[in-house]
């Protein structure tokens, strides 16, 4: 995952919860500690958003820190093994299939609110001879 949608993301989040509160960002940026230069850098993804601003943003805007992240079906490209933990003795290409399983479980999920029986997980451990060579 690029790092500069996230933040783009989150800033628009803030933005979006600030707005609907009818918080200006000079009142916000009070609050929080910063400039107001610092919170339109931050709502429009030019600067990122430490761990601990996160939870002074949420508590700020009466929100929940998770609620500032974005889902990460929605920003998890399929195939982005990187954003799973995942064992350290998987080859890529296995940790590559894994991703791309679990994101188009993702989709399938986030399309219908309930997985359908076509998306259930058959594990096969092989042959005995395919057993043997692993």
């Amino acid at each position: 995952m690029e790092l500069e949608p996230i933040y783009r993301t989150i800033g628009g989040i803030i933005r979006q919860r600030r707005r609907r509160l009818e918080l200006p960002q000079a009142k916000l940026a009070v609050r929080l500690g910063i400039s107001r230069a610092t919170l339109a850098n931050i709502e429009t993804g030019r600067q990122r958003v430490l761990v601990h601003h996160l939870y002074a943003f949420a508590e700020a805007l009466d929100m929940k820190p998770s609620e500032l992240l974005p889902q990460a079906n929605k920003t998890t490209a399929a195939g982005d093994w990187s954003q799973f933990p995942m064992p350290t003795d998987l080859k890529p290409q296995q940790k590559e299939q894994i991703a791309l399983l679990l994101s188009r479980i993702n989709q399938t999920t986030s399309k219908s609110g309930e997985k359908s029986d076509d998306t259930s997980i058959k594990t096969s451990r092989g042959s005995p001879r395919q057993q043997a060579a692993r």
